[in-house]
């Protein structure tokens, strides 16, 4: 999923940094997880994982590729009716007949996705965010999984493993040109693909992990960890107007939406500090005065709001001579305009230090 601040291009390094300064694979701490590929990449390595993030899609990967270590059976589900062949998936049984299941399901036009997000809808400004057969499609799926919950028909493991199925669905069908701030005026091919939901298998392990959806700040002053990895917002666009339509298709709260893209209202409880230039520097510091890590490591860009300088200058009031590692990095695209539009890279900062 297309996802500002990713950090697949950076795995290597970060695991260069851990590696390289950390003699045993204790407890490593992601506390802006987002789609929790640097969380996941350290489970992988056998790491105890404790993971978190403000925004409830990201919750979602959270538990279904962090929390849970366990194949799904969907046991309850076992006598679906097989709708086509199970071969298209990579994993015969009631997996991959829960999925066929899903994806054959009828589009309903009693949905709230379709509604409010699609140009049939029942919404004035007539959003094309997704094609009217795809917003119908989620609407089924999503109310089918819900349904399916609360009749207590698949474990929690299994209910985010299907949101996580959707929600990466979704994300090859929309019509955006990188985050969900606004849709496009003509329809992107992609929004012609039927939506697919495909398998995500869970990456076993023996140890126990958590999954936190918190502000950081508090979070931070209930643990503890070997490793604390920060990948803070570094700039000024708030993560629950980016993605908001994931994050309504992730909880389906039928919130009251408003103007042009459908924005949900949000609270000052889910807007990060992080991403105000009055408030990141403070907040920041605050956070590495309470940490309770042997080593910290921070991922941030060279066009944050926050300095390499100031990062730096935080750093060694928690342990001496902080190591800084640049890396060009490709930026993100939506991330490009105006004088920045030509430019297609960006110093991504490493930065690393030991406490005292």
């Amino acid at each position: 999923m297309r996802y500002i601040g990713r950090k697949n291009n950076l795995l290597s390094h970060i695991e260069a940094v851990v590696l390289s300064n950390c003699n045993q694979k204790g407890v490593f701490c992601d506390l802006f997880a987002g789609t929790h590929v640097v969380a996941a990449h350290f489970k992988k390595l056998g790491f105890q994982i404790i993971s978190n993030d403000l925004l409830h899609v990201a919750y979602v990967f959270g538990r279904a590729l962090i929390q849970n270590s366990d194949k799904p059976t969907f046991s309850q589900l076992a006598n679906l009716p097989e709708t086509y062949s199970s071969n298209l998936f990579n994993e015969v049984g009631n997996y991959s007949k829960t999925l066929n299941y899903l994806n054959q399901l009828e589009g309903t036009s009693e949905g709230f996705i379709f509604n409010n997000y699609c140009p049939g809808g029942d919404n004035a400004y007539k959003r094309q965010y997704l094609s009217d057969r795809n917003g119908k499609k989620i609407d089924a799926i999503r109310q089918q999984i819900e349904t399916w919950m609360q009749d207590k028909l698949i474990t929690e493991a299994e209910y985010y493993l299907l949101l996580l199925s959707l929600v990466e669905a979704v994300s090859k069908v929309t019509n955006i040109s990188g985050t969900y701030a606004a849709y496009l005026k003509d329809w992107d091919p992609r929004t012609y693909k039927t939506l697919k939901l495909k398998p995500f298998f869970s990456i076993s392990s023996d140890k126990k992990h958590f999954v936190y959806q918190e502000d950081a700040n508090s979070l931070i002053e209930k643990i503890e960890c070997d490793i604390l990895y920060l990948d803070p917002p570094y700039n000024t666009r708030q993560y629950i107007t980016n993605y908001h339509l994931l994050e309504t298709i992730a909880r389906y709260d039928n919130p009251f939406v408003y103007g042009k893209t459908g924005l949900r209202r949000y609270s000052d409880s889910e807007k990060s500090a992080y991403c105000s230039k009055s408030e990141c520097l403070k907040a920041f510091a605050a956070l590495i005065s309470k940490a309770k890590a042997k080593h910290i490591i921070v991922s941030y860009s060279s066009e944050g709001i926050m300095s390499e300088a100031e990062i730096c200058y935080v750093l060694s009031q928690k342990g001496e001579k902080p190591e800084l590692i640049p890396i060009d990095y490709r930026r993100f695209k939506s991330n490009s305009s105006g004088k920045l539009r030509n430019k297609k890279t960006v110093q991504e900062y490493l930065f690393y230090v030991e406490s005292k």
